[in-house]
Parts: structure tokens; C-alpha cells; sequence
């Protein structure tokens, strides 16, 4: 869904709310992205804000399991 159709019953999530609930830093969450281990999440156009979605939240949760197993 492109943030023009935002629903507003959605509930976007700031980075530092994501790293809180993963249990990591800011910077370690922002290192994943700048090094594509994870997929950057759709930006607020007019602050440029990342908005984390519940669903991008359990993709960074499968890829920290994934890593913890190997």
C-alpha cells in the first residue's frame, strides 16, 4: 500500500519503537537497512519518516531467528 492510500487504522511504528519492541539498538536496526539485510519500509512523504508496519516488524523477527539458528 503506497503512504497516498494510507489507511489510517494501520499502526505505523517510528524506528526506535521497532528496535525497542526487537530488543536492539537504533543503530543496529539502521546498520541492517544501510547494509540491505533487511528491507527498507516505506517513508512518511512529507517527513521522510521510515513507517514500520506489524508485518515489517515480523520480517526483522524471522531474520534475527534465522541468524540465532546458524
Amino acid at each position: 500500500m503506497s503512504m497516498s492510500q494510507t489507511d489510517r487504522s494501520v499502526p505505523y511504528l517510528k524506528t526506535g519503537q521497532v528496535a525497542e519492541i526487537l530488543g536492539i539498538t537504533k543503530k543496529t536496526l539502521k546498520n541492517w537497512l544501510k547494509s540491505e539485510l533487511i528491507s527498507e519500509p516505506e517513508r512518511n512523504p512529507s517527513n521522510r519518516y521510515r513507517c514500520w508496519t506489524l508485518q515489517d516488524v515480523e520480517g526483522v523477527r524471522r531474520i534475527l531467528r534465522e541468524r540465532n539458528n546458524t
